[in-house]
């Protein structure tokens, strides 16, 4: 049987738990937050800007109801928000009032990561809009992490490093996402080859270990039918073993069939538990 101090210990080590705002986008977030306290979550991610034209608008920028609800839950349930997104760097991309009406929001509550996204072709607009929108975060106690998603212009782990470089700043994240980590063809040894201050959270998931044949359903499963971590074919524990000892982890995990047709609350209470051997170090 463990010591008192030994169990303290071990706990101490844990990884942090959020709840992803992909997880349970069917919900509003205020909701969000309460079903992340009823279920065990210390943490949510929050979207503020929907990701695609068919995602649901909570109206979360600025001073709206939707965000003093969610603020009150927050403060009600002691849940903090661990990110927010999302910000896609398109051609078009500029730090206009749109975007800082989304750092002042997510400043507000409380968020310290920014989840980003490769939208562009063009390395040397997107490194310099990359600058642009770091150093506006920066205003804000806002860090900036690029999630490398293989549909997207920005595929790869080594992608996302080149751009950073190109983009001349030292404070940029890149966000790993288990489905498209394994999607892209990464190998866990890219992982020992990062710089340790470019990792500041993780998204955990599980999906079958056969690519989809075509990318329609490669960002069909990504977006919406992911599998709960356990239950799928990827090596979820040689990832977590390859990551930091304690890095943040936000489970993301959007459920399809009979799973996802479980109430919400559900659903975050069959992923926190389904998460937990994934916490430990020692896993």
């Amino acid at each position: 049987q463990q010591s008192p101090a030994t169990v303290l210990e071990s706990f101490m080590n844990m990884r942090t738990l959020s709840l992803a705002a992909l997880t349970l986008l069917d919900v509003p977030p205020p909701e969000q937050v309460r079903i992340a306290a009823k279920t065990g979550f210390t943490h949510v991610g929050l979207r503020l800007l929907p990701a695609t034209p068919s995602d649901p608008d909570y109206d979360m920028l600025g001073d709206t109801a939707a965000v003093r609800d969610t603020l009150a839950a927050l403060m009600e349930t002691g849940v903090r928000v661990s990110d927010v997104e999302i910000v896609r760097l398109m051609p078009d991309f500029s730090v206009d009032a749109r975007l800082q009406l989304f750092l002042t929001t997510a400043a507000r509550l409380g968020a310290k990561q920014v989840l980003v996204a490769g939208n562009d072709d063009n390395r040397a607009r997107s490194a310099e809009n990359l600058a642009r929108l770091a150093e506006a975060g920066q205003e804000h106690g806002l860090t900036m992490n690029l999630e490398p998603m293989p549909w997207t212009h920005l595929r790869t782990i080594a992608e996302a490093r080149a751009l950073i470089t190109a983009s001349g700043r030292s404070d940029i994240g890149i966000l790993i996402d288990a489905i498209h980590f394994w999607r892209a063809g990464e190998s866990l040894s890219t992982i020992a080859a990062l710089p340790r201050n470019c990792l500041n959270y993780m998204q955990l998931c599980d999906a079958s270990p056969h690519p989809p044949a075509d990318e329609q359903e490669l960002i069909y499963q990504a977006r919406a039918a992911r599998q709960v971590p356990g239950e799928g074919g990827l090596d979820l524990h040689g990832l977590m073993a390859a990551l930091p000892a304690t890095l943040p982890v936000s489970i993301e995990v959007p459920l399809s069939g009979a799973r996802g047709a479980l109430p919400p609350l559900a659903r975050a209470q069959l992923l926190f538990n389904a998460a937990q051997s994934y916490l430990r170090p020692c896993a």
